[in-house]
């Protein structure tokens, strides 16, 4: 398991691929027979693009993680194996499934495949795959899968994810006056949207005690099935004086003809998969862990579901 190992030690939360890039270039140059191209996107930071011959069919990993909280029990930069569970920072989402497609590769050996090592699917409003999908190295794909934790199925339809800031404001006044300041606004308009669905991350807002609030900025963020305008005008139109930014358009996956065999599911959480989808990708999402641990403390991944992965990989594959 060196190789997952050296994969869970690198920190890639921070933005500084360059470390990750060297591993992955190094090891797919040592084990198989694939061209290499970086997708630069800034100094320390670019998707990798393997080749393998003229290829249709693309897999793509994402290489960042979350940030670590302090609530760790185990040190999220190192493998720690336990009752038949690895531990470590992105084990189960992704890291784990980047371990298990290099070890296909390096097994079979394909003769036309793409595999896209992608950037800041955790953090980034415009993330690497949008970056790959904008330019011509798109060209030629016709399928796509895309690693996240299924828990080994296949997946072809989950919920859209979209990000706002929203704002309120008002005129500053003395608080004396009793005038309805800009968080009051707000506060009203987060009930309505938290009856509506919508999660509320962050809230900030006014100056000091004694001042009415001028301005309440907050981000709130959905979970549907729903296209991106309706969102904004069930926004719009159910609360009031409030000024709506985009910060992130997740469109919701629905394939109903997967050009793959097998039995399709369907998953709560957002994946990359639908920008492929969307793209006119054939896409499902396919992977090893499971999303209950993704994102959490003592994050770990099954030995067995990383073994049975390898082979399930191939048959995709093949």
């Amino acid at each position: 398991m060196k190789l997952l190992e050296d994969l869970i030690k690198i920190n890639t939360y921070e933005g500084n691929y360059n470390e990750m890039i060297d591993l992955l270039v190094n090891y797919l140059k040592e084990k198989t027979n694939c061209k290499i191209h970086i997708q630069e996107i800034s100094p320390n930071k670019g998707n990798i693009i393997a080749i393998f011959g003229r290829p249709e069919l693309l897999i793509n990993c994402h290489m960042d993680t979350v940030k670590p909280s302090n609530s760790w029990t185990y040190d999220p930069l190192s493998l720690t194996k336990k009752d038949g569970k690895l531990y470590g920072l992105g084990s189960c989402d992704t890291k784990g499934n980047i371990y298990m497609l290099l070890k296909t590769l390096e097994e079979i050996q394909p003769k036309n495949l793409m595999v896209l090592f992608s950037v800041d699917e955790e953090s980034g409003i415009k993330t690497g795959v949008k970056y790959f999908l904008e330019s011509d190295l798109k060209n030629g794909i016709k399928r796509a899968i895309v690693c996240e934790p299924t828990e080994l199925k296949y997946v072809s339809k989950h919920r859209g994810y979209y990000s706002f800031t929203l704002e309120n404001t008002s005129d500053s006044a003395h608080s004396s006056i009793g005038a309805k300041g800009a968080i009051i606004k707000a506060a009203q308009n987060i009930i309505i949207l938290d009856e509506l669905g919508f999660n509320i991350g962050i809230i900030e807002g006014g100056s000091a005690g004694n001042i009415v609030s001028q301005k309440c900025t907050y981000r709130a963020s959905k979970r549907t099935f729903e296209k991106l305008d309706d969102v904004v005008k069930t926004i719009k139109d159910k609360c009031e004086e409030i000024s709506v930014e985009n910060r992130l358009n997740g469109p919701p996956l629905i394939n109903d003809k997967p050009l793959f065999e097998g039995e399709f599911h369907e998953v709560d959480f957002w994946t990359e998969a639908s920008l492929f989808q969307e793209a006119g990708i054939n896409s499902i999402v396919f992977g090893a862990g499971s999303i209950e641990q993704a994102h959490t403390e003592d994050e770990y991944v099954e030995l067995w579901q990383l073994e049975k992965g390898i082979e399930k990989m191939k048959a995709l594959i093949e």
